[in-house]
This record gives structure tokens, C-alpha cells and sequence, in this order.
């Protein structure tokens, strides 16, 4: 079965982590699933267009939606924290 793990890029509390890892994931995996995408294309779309592009900025399709579900993981894994700006993360298809 496909999931999303969660790579934290800074932030990471000592406790509470395992829940804002599970609700962040969640979100990206409901922009997946509402794309009707499967998590390992999207992904390897997105890293074959950075590698051409080392930029987000053209990207399209299946890539844009890696980044849209990045996105909603992100924005997710902080939500109920005082500094929703404390934390981030990226996104592994699994």
C-alpha cells in the first residue's frame, strides 16, 4: 500500500512529533488521492523536472501536484502550534 512519510527539515519537537507527522502526511496524501495520482510517479515526475529545471517555477503536472501535496504537508504538520512557522517538512513517497 502507497504512503507518504514525512522528512522533517527543521523543527522537530521532542514529543508530539509522531501526530503532527501523521496529520501531515494525511494532508499530502489527500491532495494525492484527490489527483487521482499515484504517490511514486508524482514523485519521480517532480525529481526528474528539478533535475532539468533546479527550479519549481516551470514545473507542470504530476510535479505540480507533488508540490501541492508537499505543500499541504508543510502547512499541516504545524497546525494547533503557537509558531506555525517553527517547522517544516518535505515528502517521500513509500
Amino acid at each position: 500500500m502507497a504512503y507518504i512519510a514525512i522528512e522533517w527539515t527543521y523543527g522537530r519537537p521532542n514529543t508530539g512529533a509522531d501526530e503532527d507527522e501523521a496529520r501531515a502526511a494525511s494532508a499530502a496524501e489527500a491532495v494525492l488521492d484527490a489527483a487521482g495520482v499515484d504517490y511514486s510517479e508524482a514523485e519521480a515526475e517532480y525529481q526528474r523536472q528539478w533535475l532539468e529545471f533546479d527550479d519549481e517555477a516551470p514545473m507542470s503536472g504530476l510535479a505540480l501536484t507533488w508540490i501541492k501535496a508537499r505543500q499541504a504537508a508543510d502547512i499541516a504538520l504545524t497546525e494547533g502550534w503557537h509558531n506555525t512557522d517553527g517547522a517544516s517538512c518535505s515528502i517521500v513517497a513509500g
